[in-house]
């Protein structure tokens, strides 16, 4: 295709996408004037409304009484008190504190302040998201703001008088903050963002698995001022009370219903409902499954090189997806996933940057769609953006090392170990005398960018030494050991872990059994002979180590240690 017919194609992808969130903006906002005209019975807000009434004229230890929230509801909502559902008021109590002066406005008043404070918040985001993208400029970002404005879920939001705009503008902000390295104002602002803990269990853990301490802080910081500014606005029951009560929720998925009709409807569109749903499912069953993708997500987080963007992306996707409670007006918290799939996109960063596109254009139909297909239509589009942000960072791979690092001249060796290093400065001289002499004609470590004395050590133990600039993770340090080796003229490598966890005694005996021809490749098990706990190895990486192991076995039919 020319040149000039790609631009006519990208033309009108650009007019076709403004098209849609204009199209989709100016239909919400009539509506929107429609329905203000009634008598306001229908949107969630009367739940905030009626909390913030409770706190102000009965206290913080009012705020979470079932039977006090459907005494104050129906002060707003005109039901019979014998058939009316209680929609309950579960959110923090610093964000009770926050909308507390909405009790001094009458309930149309009230909801008319808390549009307009989701509408400039929502104006907020867009300035934050362009400001910080790399590629979002000029037409980009008037086309972004335009289908950000028109996507159903911020409109459900500005409806419902919901929360979640409060949550996406310093998430936002916590992403934009991420991506330019700033750690300690990423915590921050995601600490500022847990408005709905419920719907970003992930991000955390992206911390902690990138060893952001900064990041996590920070965010400590903030929940522990959060914490702090809770207990003395509601006293430490309340609190207690509250926490003891979300938490049987997250994990039996009900809310106590204290002999009340309460609305309990949970995971709506997510990943939770669907495993209940189906045959042989279950809460148990759902609450398992949900854990382990939660751990392996974590696990994915964890992988080198970093990607902070997509990362970031990544950890708000699958906490939605995996949340266990939320509502079409969550999925809001889509707009940053699926403006860091384009932006990514139009920079080149992506791998597939025609599925990304397809991705998101299914995604914004089906969620946007979703009243006039299937309720289940929602739960389609933002499990195909997690999907899709899975697969592209599962794809990443270490940027290549050139191979002319080592630079080696010498004779060409037989033998070669390899020692894929990260802070072995404390075991890596024992290791390597337990080395059998004259076993290895070159030893050549590989550090990962240690901030101890390992590459200190080495060079004085006389090793062939490669630094890297940044930490590759696992893989890619395993990646440069072999490329090295095989540059070195090696006819055999051996890898041996530089942490002791191995025993370099049976190197002879693995090295003779490829020379002599009778395997090509000669696996040592850290479970045959040697007790794994004994020689270091943490209790959670036995665990995944067994269950990963039984998983390689029953599909590849092997049988290894």
């Amino acid at each position: 295709m020319s040149r000039l017919a790609l631009r006519r194609w990208e033309r009108l992808g650009y007019a076709a996408a403004a098209g849609a969130g204009l199209g989709s903006l100016l239909f919400w906002i009539g509506y929107w004037f429609t329905f203000v005209r009634g008598d306001l019975q229908g949107p969630d807000f009367f739940s905030f409304y009626s909390a913030a009434k409770l706190y102000v004229l009965k206290g913080g230890s009012a705020v979470y009484d079932l039977a006090l929230q459907k005494q104050y509801e129906l002060q707003v909502v005109t039901h019979p008190p014998d058939q009316f559902v209680v929609l309950p008021y579960f959110h923090p109590p610093y964000y009770t504190l926050l909308i507390a002066p909405l009790a001094f406005l009458d309930y149309r008043g009230a909801y008319y302040a808390m549009a307009a404070l989701n509408v400039v918040l929502a104006a907020v985001l867009v300035v934050i998201l362009v400001r910080g993208s790399e590629r979002i400029h000029k037409r980009a970002a008037i086309v972004s703001a335009a289908l950000i404005g028109g996507f159903f879920p911020l409109f459900v939001t500005v409806l419902q008088g919901q929360s979640d705009l409060v949550v996406l503008v310093p998430l936002a902000a916590a992403y934009t903050a991420w991506a330019r390295g700033r750690l300690g104002w990423a915590g921050i602002f995601t600490g500022l963002a847990l408005a709905k803990p419920q719907l970003l269990l992930l991000v955390p853990v992206l911390f902690v698995t990138r060893r952001a301490w900064r990041a996590v802080a920070g965010f400590a910081a903030v929940i522990a001022a959060f914490a702090v500014v809770s207990v003395a606005g509601f006293g430490i029951g309340p609190v207690v009370g509250y926490v003891n009560a979300v938490g049987r929720w997250a994990i039996g998925g009900s809310l106590p219903t204290n002999g009340q009709i309460v609305y309990t409807d949970t995971a709506v569109y997510s990943l939770r409902n669907i495993l209940e749903a189906v045959p042989g499912g279950g809460k148990a069953v759902g609450l398992v499954v949900l854990i382990l993708l939660l751990a392996l997500v974590g696990l994915s987080l964890s992988w080198r090189p970093d990607k902070p963007r997509l990362d970031f992306a990544l950890a708000i996707a699958a906490s939605l997806v995996l949340s266990p409670h939320q509502n079409v007006h969550d999925l809001a918290l889509l707009v940053i996933p699926g403006f860091a799939i384009a932006d990514l996109a139009l920079s080149g960063q992506l791998r597939w940057p025609r599925v990304a596109a397809l991705v998101l254009v299914l995604a914004y139909a089906a969620i946007n769609l979703t009243l006039a297909l299937d309720l289940w239509s929602a739960a389609v589009g933002a499990l195909a953006i997690a999907a899709y942000i899975t697969a592209e960072r599962m794809a990443v791979r270490p940027d290549p090392i050139p191979l002319g690092e080592l630079r080696w001249s010498g004779p060409r060796p037989r033998r070669v170990i390899v020692l894929p290093a990260y802070r072995a400065a404390k075991t890596l001289v024992e290791v390597v005398g337990d080395i059998p002499a004259g076993q290895a004609d070159r030893i050549l470590l590989v550090d990962d960018a240690s901030k101890d004395a390992t590459v200190s050590v080495a060079t004085a133990l006389r090793l062939d030494v490669i630094k890297h600039q940044r930490n590759l993770g696992y893989g890619g340090n395993q990646k440069t050991c072999y490329r090295h080796a095989l540059a070195m003229g090696a006819d055999v490598v051996v890898m041996l872990h530089p942490d002791g966890q191995y025993d370099p005694a049976i190197i002879p005996n693995l090295c003779r059994v490829i020379e002599d021809g009778e395997a090509d490749i000669v696996l040592g098990s850290r479970w045959l002979g040697l007790d794994p706990a004994k020689a270091g190895m943490p209790w959670w990486k036995r665990v995944g180590n067994r269950f990963l192991t039984w998983a390689e076995n029953r599909v590849l039919g092997l049988n290894l240690s």
